[in-house]
């Protein structure tokens, strides 16, 4: 059975080979105006086989005897989506996932899944809903998807496997999250001052009952956003601004909960174009709101907090040089709370694919750059009710993104070239400092400062074919005062090398590096409900070195379908206790078909 069900899919995706496909970014095909209907049914997808090796040696092996040395697994998948238009105002779109584990046998291993459903469609020609799976993102206080920490400028060698991440988690470029409810939006034009405005709003389910203790929870939220008609042409003077609001609440009447929380989080952002020319353009930008946080028992409200902040900035655009230059002052208070946007990509605490205990005593490994990299069990698109944990050596200044709470000072960042140049160049940072101390009046203060840069050889002369060096680094430092047992002073580094380099049409051969150094003491407190303090475990005491080497092939097939084959070494050493050292390697194979 399963093998006819395989062979039937993969006739179908031969056959419909032979018609031409027009889908948008999403996968959807819904015609515009200029498009002519096309077929009623449309099918596109993704293929993926991945197998990989893994092993492990080292120091803390050595009194181990239960860990085993080395791990083969793998999958095959294939994601069909099947698109389907019954009129030219209405689109639905189902993928259905078949998935076998490496090593599975009639039907071992074998799982059918509806992976994404939804449709959409256009109401009397203005008003846009959908309804089912969406991906939807406001301002970076209100519902946003933060980048992860342990990267600045990715080697292309690692960019397979965080592709297979960003797929599997519905990570997309524009920090959107994924969601299940519905939408809907539509826009409005006008005769004077205001130009235009696009107002949207949703509603979905981010988690289910119990059926006893834990209620059903929802999020709901909306924005309206608007541009003034430019009141100068000669100098470009025109104002972007908007209003956003997003709510989760716990819905009390579902099962036999009694308690829930409530998070209303409101904002005003804006974007004054004060100068726009061909030569220069100068933005006044930034966002303020407030947060409110509620806890009810039995519709009571027995707990309440609230918390604002501020982001105000500007941005300079020199247009021939490609040069962009940004300064902002952030404020945002101990207390300020959203969990659409403080929620984490990477879940420290999750159980992690590979190794997750080691050692005589079992104990939990810490997540480093090798499972940062390629390990999808670490990663996560839910929202959590409550600040995650993190590691500072990755993430100090702002480990819950723009958005993280008590810190205050200035922002910065400066940009250059683009991809068709020779040079690419990015430098940003922030100084900031803790409004609020942690478990003393001394308050921590922040550095932080990234750089990035892609030297495009092939750019020099007309040469057809890729040679880039990727270049990435980040330093990152926390200091405080006091007594002997206050004083915190973590400081960490990280150095990203890549290089892409095709030998012939379409065959590349990659390298990357990336390496990992913390020293320092730091105390990483633990998050209770309400985001209130509840302890601080022993100090972090740091002295690691990680060194992640990565060399691989590449051939591509045609856009979006490739063949990689890679090897890995990693390595973990702590200078002050080298019985804990350890070493893992993987190779794999890795091949992926969109169509």
């Amino acid at each position: 059975m399963k093998y006819t069900l395989l062979k039937s899919c993969l006739f179908a995706c031969v056959f419909l080979f032979q018609f031409p496909l027009s889908q948008a970014q999403d996968g959807s095909a819904l015609a515009t105006e200029k498009e002519e209907e096309g077929p009623k049914f449309r099918f596109n997808g993704l293929g993926r086989t991945i197998l990989a090796q893994t092993g492990i040696d080292g120091n803390i092996l050595e009194a181990d005897s239960s860990t085993i040395r080395n791990l083969t697994d793998g999958e095959f998948l294939l994601d069909l989506a099947m698109n389907a238009t019954p009129n030219d105002v209405t689109e639905v779109q189902a993928i259905l996932r078949l998935r076998n584990e490496f090593g599975g046998f009639f039907g071992s291993g074998m799982s059918v899944e509806v992976r994404e459903l939804w449709a959409r469609g256009i109401i009397a020609n203005t008003l846009r809903y959908r309804v089912g799976d969406m991906d939807v993102v406001m301002s970076p206080y209100t519902l946003y998807n933060p980048e992860e920490e342990g990267s600045v400028n990715e080697p292309a060698v690692f960019l397979p496997q965080k592709e297979v991440i960003n797929y599997e988690q519905f990570y997309t470029d524009e920090n959107t999250r994924r969601l299940q409810g519905a939408k809907l939006d539509f826009g409005l034009d006008f005769a004077n001052v205001l130009y235009d405005a696009d107002v949207s709003g949703f509603i979905a389910r981010v988690r289910g009952t119990d059926f006893f203790t834990i209620p059903t929870r929802f999020v709901t939220g909306g924005n309206a956003q608007f541009s003034t008609q430019t009141f100068s042409d000669s100098l470009g003077l025109k104002a972007d601004f908007g209003l956003n609001v997003v709510h989760t609440f716990d819905d009390l009447q579902s099962g036999e909960a009694v308690s829930g929380i409530r998070n209303t989080v409101y904002t005003f952002n804006f974007d004054v174009s004060i100068l726009d020319t061909k030569k220069m353009g100068l933005h006044l930008i930034g966002e303020t709101g407030q947060s409110n946080l509620e806890f009810r028992e039995d519709s009571v409200s027995v707990f309440k907090e609230n918390d604002s902040f501020l982001d105000i900035g500007a941005k300079l655009v020199l247009k021939p040089q490609k040069i962009t230059v940004s300064a902002s002052f952030v404020d945002v208070g101990p207390d300020f709370f959203s969990i659409g946007a403080q929620s984490k990509r990477i879940d420290f605490d999750a159980d992690k694919s590979y190794y997750n205990r080691l050692g005589k005593d079992n104990f939990v490994r810490t997540p480093g750059l090798f499972d940062i990299t390629r390990d999808r069990a670490l990663y996560t698109f839910q929202l959590s009710d409550r600040l995650m944990s993190y590691d500072p050596r990755f993430s100090n200044t702002m480990p819950y993104g723009t958005a993280t709470p008590n810190r205050t000072g200035i922002r910065f960042g400066i940009n250059h070239g683009g991809s068709d140049e020779i040079l690419e160049i990015g430098i940003n940072g922030a100084l900031l400092s803790e409004i609020r101390g942690q478990g003393t009046f001394e308050l921590k203060s922040f550095t932080l400062l990234r750089g990035s840069a892609n030297v495009n050889f092939h750019n020099i002369s007309s040469w057809e074919k890729t040679l880039r060096l990727t270049l990435g680094y980040q330093y990152e430092a926390v200091n405080r005062g006091g007594l002997e047992v206050e004083i915190v002073n973590l400081t960490s580094n990280l150095i990203e090398v890549g290089l892409e380099a095709e030998l012939f049409t379409n065959f590349d051969i990659l390298l990357g590096a990336k390496l990992l150094s913390a020293e320092g003491r730091e105390y990483v407190p633990r998050i209770d409900e309400f985001n209130d303090v509840k302890d601080f475990p022993a100090p972090y005491d740091a002295n690691d070195t990680e060194q992640l080497l990565a060399a691989g092939l590449k051939y591509e097939f045609k856009k979006d379908v490739y063949l990689t084959l890679q090897y890995q070494t990693f390595s973990s050493k702590i200078a002050t206790d080298n019985t804990n050292d350890y070493n893992l390697n993987q190779i794999f194979v890795l091949y992926n078909m969109n169509f």
